[in-house]
């Protein structure tokens, strides 16, 4: 696994990764003593790596410590596993107070710490949560610089440039003027003479 080659890494910080489950081995880890995986995109966890977890962090005389505060976790009839294992593990963690619903159902969860959750119910059609719309900004957004990067150096080429750029042009645009003043006296001798009565 990724952090196994790591034998006495002590300490594991993965907060603000966009993580949304712990995916990888902690058991290889044998001096591992705090993980943080705090401010990710975790919304639930399931019963798996709740056991990782257990038997990584469950003795509390190792000193290992988890943080998982900020993470958007939903609480709803989903979660009762995770709201379970929470109350009743010997895992410690750091900021624990902290550990509070982004939302759920019922409403009435959104923003609440885990310990004063009393309610934890599912909605008749699940509400599928999307990240297409902060997929589309962040994709404008990176659109966007690109543009102006590009056009910047095609700017800074020119500039760079501009005596060759010129002396290119130059011919070229003479033409052009003098193509567009034939033209306008052209114009003007097939106007037909005036008349008067």
């Amino acid at each position: 696994d990724l952090f196994c080659p790591l034998t006495s890494l002590r300490d594991l910080h993965l907060s603000d990764n966009q993580l949304t489950d712990i995916n990888f081995s902690l058991s290889c880890l044998p001096n591992l003593r705090y993980l943080a995986i705090d401010y990710n995109k975790i919304t639930n966890l399931n019963n798996n790596t709740l056991n990782v977890i257990e038997s990584v962090f469950g003795n509390p005389k190792d000193g290992r410590t988890i943080n998982m505060k900020g993470n958007p976790f939903r609480c709803d009839c989903y979660m009762q596993s995770l709201y379970n294992w929470e109350q009743s593990t010997n895992v410690t963690f750091a900021n624990k107070e902290e550990l509070r619903c982004y939302d759920g159902y019922p409403v009435t969860n959104a923003g609440i710490r885990f310990d004063n959750i009393r309610q934890l119910d599912c909605e008749t059609e699940p509400i599928k949560i999307s990240s297409a719309n902060s997929s589309h900004a962040v994709a404008s957004t990176l659109l966007t610089v690109l543009i102006i990067l590009t056009c910047s150096l095609i700017l800074i080429l020119l500039w760079v440039n501009r005596v060759r750029v010129r002396e290119r042009f130059t011919p070229m645009l003479e033409n052009f003027k003098s193509s567009i003043q034939y033209s306008t006296i052209e114009k003007e001798e097939e106007l037909p003479p005036e008349v008067n009565v």
